[in-house]
């Protein structure tokens, strides 16, 4: 963060994203290759919500802009990231601090969530397989 405040907000951003990723396919209700094809082209805070919605509020009953505690400030950490991505601009430390902070803070609250329902993210993930016809 102290070094490159830039580099701290995109790695943030794509800890976030493993993060959402891979607890949607553990607490998601479709088999895991659907699940997979739903997050295959699933970018950005509004595409996570949408298959979060599909997907995980089912199972734990919380819509992602509720799980994720503070959701404007991961929004805002997104908007940094695109723009850092296709270079629009750079950053500077205190501009950075609260959207690396928004991103992390996030990812705390998803995996307490998948850790209130078993769910180890840095395990293998559950298998639900297709029923075969």
């Amino acid at each position: 963060m102290n070094r490159d405040p830039s580099l701290a907000s995109l790695l943030a951003v794509i800890h976030f994203e493993w993060t959402i990723r891979r607890s949607i396919i553990a607490l998601g209700e479709s088999p895991n290759v659907k699940v997979r094809e739903k997050l295959q082209h699933c970018h950005g805070h509004d595409k996570y919500k949408d298959v979060w919605k599909d997907e995980v509020f089912p199972k734990v009953q919380i819509l992602l802009p509720k799980a994720v505690k503070d959701w404007e400030s991961l929004i805002r950490s997104f908007k940094l990231r695109h723009k850092l991505v296709h270079g629009i601009s750079s950053c500077g430390y205190d501009y950075a601090k609260d959207r690396v902070d928004g991103a992390i803070n996030a990812a705390v609250d998803i995996r307490e969530i998948c850790v209130a329902h078993k769910v180890d993210l840095d395990s293998r993930l559950p298998v639900r397989r297709q029923l075969k016809e």
